[in-house]
């Protein structure tokens, strides 16, 4: 019978070059990412049974129903339904290793890398998800929906407009989503018919959840060098953003020394500074997760943004 992997005794040295799964591994790296990603804090998770990809169904509205008298034939509903294919993308980052930490446990060197992985996971899955950047693997976004659907309010974030885009999307909206580019005019806002009491309460951290107009205001993080649209504000019912994280141990590790890096650029060439890791001494860990998102429906979404955006 095989040894199970403890990754609280295993030794990095001793599994170089083999790819490492763990569940307490997963489990760490899935439960700080909760903390972090606003499609998991904020969609609706969808179980696909260990599926890469998953075809879903949202069940819509039943479009009526009927009072009836005894006896009488009761009517049949329709119910108006939307389907959807949740295809597994995968997420990897390659980091480079420093000598001494092949003599680390795997559970001590991934506590000290975790958070790092889980910024640059984080930063990724909502780009992409929200605003369809980083090349945007998941074929939708919240952003593009609300354009879609045309339930876009043009012109700047003010009351009147705030007020104007949570009317517009299908369904009630249960959040807002916004950047810390926009904070100071949601700041500047205040309801002159209640007293003019401020509308906006800023999250006490980029992982918070703040509030805006009674609704859950979450900031989205994006990486350096990456600009958030202007002027805009995210808002609708946010079940109709759905993720899937395929089940079983689903964080990938592996450590090699006998690789050639070479970094790629957000527009997807190559720099010319390759890193020869056998020839320079040198071992880097690869991770790898694999996570859906789709939008089954795009009348979900709403947004402002400034005229001509």
């Amino acid at each position: 019978m095989a040894q199970k992997f403890n990754p609280d005794t295993v030794l990095v040295s001793d599994s170089l070059g083999k790819e490492i799964t763990s569940e307490y591994i997963t489990d760490l790296f899935t439960d700080s990412l909760v903390q972090t990603s606003k499609v998991i804090q904020l969609g609706q998770k969808v179980e696909m049974d260990g599926k890469m990809v998953r075809k879903g169904v949202e069940a819509g509205a039943l479009t009526d129903a009927y009072f009836v008298g005894e006896g009488q034939k009761i009517g049949t509903a329709k119910v108006q339904t939307k389907s959807y294919v949740l295809e597994s993308r995968k997420l990897a980052v390659i980091l480079p290793v420093t000598e001494e930490v092949l003599n680390y446990t795997w559970t001590d060197y991934f506590d000290s890398i975790k958070d790092n992985i889980v910024d640059l996971f984080n930063k990724k899955i909502d780009g992409a998800a929200f605003l369809g950047l980083y090349g945007n693997p998941f074929g939708a976004n919240v952003l593009a929906s609300a354009k879609a659907a045309s339930n876009v309010v043009s012109g700047d974030i003010t009351l009147d407009n705030i007020y104007a885009v949570e009317d517009t999307p299908e369904k009630e909206p249960n959040a807002f989503v916004g950047h810390r580019t926009i904070n100071r005019t949601l700041r500047s806002i205040r309801d002159d018919v209640n007293g003019g009491q401020h509308i906006f309460e800023k999250p006490a951290n980029p992982n918070a959840t703040g509030e805006l107009d009674g609704l859950p205001y979450a900031q989205l993080q994006l990486q350096d060098g990456q600009t958030y649209p202007a002027g805009t504000l995210i808002t609708g019912n946010f079940n109709g953003l759905v993720y899937g994280i395929p089940n079983g141990t689903n964080l990938r590790l592996k450590i090699a020394d006998q690789a050639t890096l070479s970094k790629v650029q957000n527009d997807g060439t190559l720099d010319s500074g390759d890193v020869h890791l056998f020839e320079q001494d040198m071992q880097a860990l690869r991770a790898i997760f694999e996570i859906a998102v789709a939008i089954p429906n795009d009348e979900a979404f709403a947004a402002i943004q400034p005229v001509g955006v």
